[in-house]
Parts: structure tokens; C-alpha cells; sequence
């Protein structure tokens, strides 16, 4: 018999670690159809109330609606149609020259410019993001009043780029430059100044220029973080905490469920989903690009807003440039990390969601993601910078000290298994478990498989900035601890919600098979899992499972 557990329990266990030796608990459970482009004449105010505060119970309505146009006004895309002059060429903002910068003012002043009721407005491109990120439309096809969402899930990244892809034509028309393109914000470089909000962006009195920012941000000189409740002021720190974020969501999430997100198909639902058919959000997504979101927000302002919220995000002009270093990350992990090219997913749950943006004749464009995987086809591509490789090439090193399982099976650290094993449990301020790996029973690595670990079914209402920061074989570790070790495992910022369907349930994953070899723990048949929350909002789970998936 194991340790704390009945045999009944133990094959339990080794039933569900075995249905997920191979395939993602998604893949093995979920079957549906791809999402279609919603009935747009259907659209619902998104809501929003502040956390805390004299303005707590007050209620915040925006209308984010995008305009109707007429039938003949809509086309379906494709890439001869859209072909591009000549290649666009997205530069790190902070290298960009005066005369680029200059022209790069004048296109979003234009934008500006427009009518709000123009479909190629800023307005409107802002509306956007708040209407398909806040629930303000319901899924085409799908019973009930399901919304539609485009974060938490393999939605993520390709409605981001299709989204960019347009917006940055737009810029073009209204400046008439074909080989306009938008810059990305290098904010993961920690040598060579990408790591503060990029000067062009700083210029009060400009068309890129947003007020409702940070005071880190507006100063300009501030570092960035990754992992922005970190409490370390030594900016050495600081950059190191930030490449291992970056190594840890990038380098070693290397399958397309880890890196993109889990599927997100008709009927999915973020609001009203159990452990098996809750959504997903990839490593990207879930660390690095909230973690952005919240630093630049004004934390001070009644909702976050600008860029701290999903519902005014895309207000900030610097949100275009930070979805472009996302978008150009997606394509580095694709093609140029030292484990070779990397593969997107090929379902056609995935290749066949569909969604529709503004062209810059203001028509409306129906597109899906299998038309935008390749961003050469679509005309663009990145100039490439050396400061990845201080994040590809990271090596973190350990701040424990041997196996602290003993000490933890000796002072009663409890044995959490997968879901429903456990019920519900509350996470409070810090979670310290022991879960099993899949060797304790008996399972067989496959080849070219990883280790991950899945915290299950978390639960959280996102009225305010939420981390979950993971670390393996560090019990004592609290909510000053740096990140920068090969403990740590990886966070979850939850950024606030202005919609109505703020309850979040998902699913969480993290690779953990790099962390115990560089901790020098791989025979341990069990691992001690520390999870820290920051922030003031309840948060539980479902379980913890660790399992081998390809």
C-alpha cells in the first residue's frame, strides 16, 4: 500500500495518469465543432466594478460594439487577394529611427482622426479587443448564451496576429506606405534597452502617448517584470527573474498545448466549464504577455485601465507593439530555438475557428486561422535581435539543496492527487503538496515526451491582478522569493475583467521535467509542489497531476 493512500485510491490514480500518458486530457475528451464568426447584430455592454476602494460598488458599462456593415461589404479572405507589395519589415522599437518614429505618429494620428462610427477608426479597432476579450458576443452556433472569448486557449494567439495583421494595413493606407509595419516592443531583451517602455511611446503630446499608465512606465526607465509582483528592487535581479520567466515559457514549453493553450471549440465555456472541458491558456499568454498587461496599467486608476484591463487595453498604442513582440515570439519558437522547428496543432477545430476584422477599406473580412500560420504568406516578417539568445541559452540555478521530499512526507505535507480525488481546495495565500509522478506507478516515459504538471480546475473571479507562482522542491518559499531559480516553475498572472463573465476556470500546465533535472531530483517518485498567490482574490483548485504528454 502507498504511503497515505488506499489501493482503491492508488488505482485510481494510475487509471487517470495512464489516460493521460499520451495525449492531453483535452484531446482525449473533448469533440466539437470550431468557432464561427458571431451574429454581430447580437452584442451585450461589457461591465466592469473595481476591486476595492470608495468606488467598489459602482458599476462601469462600456459599449464596445463594432459597427454592422452592409452584406456586399463583407469578403472572405484570402492571401492573393491580400497579397502584400513587398515584405514588411517589424523593427524593435527602440531602435527605430527619428524619421520612422515621426511617420509612425502621423499614421495613428490619422487613425485617431477618424470618425469613431469609421470601421478603420482607433475607436473602433480598440472595440475590438474589448468586445471579443469581455464576452460581448455569444458563440454563432452554440446553445444557450455562451460567450465568446479569445484568451485562455490555442484562440489566443492566432486572433492576435490576424487582428495586428490588419490593423498595421490600416496604419498603411491612411499614411499610403505599403511597407509601413508596426514595431514590436522588446521587452524581453535584458541587454540592450528593450526592457523599459520604448521612448517613442513616451512622448507626452504624441498620438502614441497614454496617460492612464504606470508610474514605471511613464517613467521610461523603470525595468519591466515579467513577474511584476516580484519584490526585488536590485535590477540585476530583476533581469534575471526575467529571463528565467522567458526560459521557463518558451524554451521549455515545447509542445504546441503547453506553448499555444488547450482547444477552445463551439460550447466551450470559461465561466461554467468543469476540470474536463475547462480551457486552457498557453505559457505565452498566461505569463509573459499578462504579465506586460499588468506593469504598463495604471494601477492607481479606478479600473486598471489602460493596458491593466482587457476591457481599455487596446486604448494604449502600445498595446499593437506589445502584441507584436507576442506575435514575433510565436514565430521564434516555431522556428528558431536550439530543439529545431516546432509545430503549431493541425486539428481542424483549430485551422477552421473564424473571426472577422476591419480591412483598411473598411470592409469586413472574415478570415480563419488556418490562413495566417505562415507570416511570410502574409507578408511580414521580424528583424531578428541577439538578446534572445541570453533567454534561450539561460541556465538557472538551484536554491535548494537536495530532495525536500523526506522533510515534507516527515512533517505531514499533504499527498494531493488528480481531480475529483480531492474536492475543492482553497489555495488562502500559499499550497504546499506532495504529487505523485507517474514512475510511483509504474508508468512508462514514451519517447519524446515531456513532464507536466497540471494544476486542475483553478477557480478565480478576476476583479483584480492575480498571481500563482510555482515553484517545485522549495516548500519554503513565500511570496518574496525570487523567480529566479530552477525551482520555479512559472506563474499565472489573471489580469482583470470588465465583463460580466469574470468567473475563470481552467486548467493550468507547466513542464517540470527541465526544473527536477537541473534541481537533481529525477528519481524522486514523488515532487513537492509549492503554488504562492498574490493578490486579494479567493482562489482554488480541483487537483494537481503530474503525467507524461507528447
Amino acid at each position: 500500500m502507498l504511503p497515505n493512500a488506499s489501493k482503491a485510491l492508488h488505482s485510481l490514480v494510475l487509471a487517470l495518469a495512464l489516460s493521460h500518458t499520451l495525449l492531453p486530457l483535452f484531446f482525449l475528451l473533448v469533440a466539437a465543432d470550431p468557432v464561427t464568426v458571431p451574429d454581430l447584430s447580437q452584442c451585450q455592454l461589457a461591465v466592469d466594478r473595481p476591486p476595492a476602494g470608495p468606488n467598489a460598488m459602482n458599476t462601469y458599462l462600456f459599449n464596445c460594439c463594432i459597427p454592422i456593415v452592409p452584406a456586399h461589404k463583407v469578403v472572405r479572405f484570402s492571401l492573393d487577394a491580400y497579397k502584400s507589395p513587398k515584405t514588411r519589415v517589424r523593427h524593435p522599437a527602440h531602435r527605430v529611427s527619428e524619421e520612422y518614429i515621426a511617420k509612425y505618429n502621423k499614421a495613428y494620428a490619422l487613425m485617431k482622426a477618424l470618425p469613431d462610427t469609421d470601421p478603420r477608426s482607433f475607436k473602433v479597432q480598440a472595440d475590438l479587443h474589448c468586445a471579443f476579450c469581455n464576452g460581448a458576443y455569444r458563440q454563432g452556433g452554440a446553445a444557450g448564451d455562451t460567450p465568446l472569448q479569445v484568451h485562455f486557449s490555442w484562440l489566443f494567439l492566432p486572433w492576435h496576429r490576424m487582428y495586428l495583421y490588419f490593423h498595421e494595413r490600416i496604419l498603411a493606407s491612411l499614411i499610403g506606405d505599403p511597407s509601413f509595419a508596426l514595431v514590436y516592443w522588446n521587452w524581453d531583451d535584458q541587454r540592450d534597452g528593450g526592457n523599459v517602455l520604448p521612448p517613442m511611446f513616451a512622448r507626452n503630446g504624441t498620438a502614441l502617448f497614454d496617460e492612464n499608465r504606470s508610474t514605471s512606465a511613464l517613467s521610461g526607465s523603470t525595468l519591466i517584470r515579467l513577474s511584476p509582483a516580484s519584490n526585488t528592487t536590485n535590477t540585476t535581479l530583476v533581469a534575471f527573474e526575467n529571463l528565467n520567466s522567458m526560459y521557463q515559457a518558451m524554451v521549455t514549453a515545447r509542445t504546441p498545448e503547453l506553448f499555444l493553450g488547450g482547444p477552445y471549440v463551439l460550447g466551450s465555456d470559461l465561466t461554467n466549464s468543469t476540470v474536463i472541458s475547462a480551457p486552457l491558456g498557453g505559457s505565452i499568454e498566461n505569463t509573459i504577455h499578462n504579465g506586460i498587461h499588468y506593469w504598463t496599467g495604471n494601477r492607481s486608476s479606478i479600473l486598471g485601465e489602460d493596458m491593466g484591463t482587457f476591457t481599455s487595453a487596446a486604448r494604449d498604442p502600445v498595446f499593437y507593439a506589445h502584441h507584436s513582440n507576442v506575435d514575433r515570439l510565436w514565430d521564434v519558437w516555431r522556428f528558431h530555438l536550439p530543439d529545431g522547428e516546432r509545430h503549431d496543432f493541425n486539428e481542424t477545430d483549430f485551422l477552421d475557428a473564424e473571426f472577422a476584422f476591419f480591412d483598411e477599406y473598411a470592409n469586413m473580412v472574415k478570415i480563419k486561422v488556418r490562413d495566417v500560420l505562415d507570416i511570410s504568406k502574409l507578408g511580414y516578417k521580424y528583424k531578428r535581435v541577439s538578446s534572445d539568445k541570453l533567454w534561450i541559452r539561460f541556465s538557472p540555478v538551484p536554491a535548494s539543496n537536495g530532495s525536500a521530499l523526506p522533510a515534507a512526507i516527515a512533517s505531514g505535507v499533504p499527498l494531493v492527487g488528480p481531480a475529483p480525488l480531492n474536492g475543492t481546495i482553497d489555495l488562502g495565500k500559499k499550497l504546499v503538496a506532495r504529487v505523485q509522478r507517474p514512475s510511483a506507478l509504474g508508468v512508462k516515459r514514451p519517447e519524446h515526451s515531456e513532464e507536466v504538471l497540471t494544476i486542475e480546475g483553478m477557480d478565480v473571479v478576476r476583479n483584480s491582478f492575480v498571481q500563482l507562482v510555482v515553484f517545485v522542491n522549495l516548500p519554503g518559499a513565500t511570496n518574496t522569493t525570487l523567480t529566479s531559480s530552477a525551482e520555479y516553475v512559472g506563474t499565472f498572472n489573471v489580469v482583470p475583467s470588465a465583463s460580466q463573465h469574470r468567473r475563470l476556470m481552467t486548467n493550468l500546465k507547466f513542464e517540470i521535467g527541465d526544473n527536477l533535472k537541473r534541481v537533481g531530483i529525477k528519481k524522486d517518485d514523488e515532487v513537492v509542489i509549492t503554488i504562492i498567490v498574490k493578490g486579494t482574490e479567493k482562489v482554488t483548485i480541483q487537483g494537481l497531476r503530474i503525467g507524461y504528454e507528447v
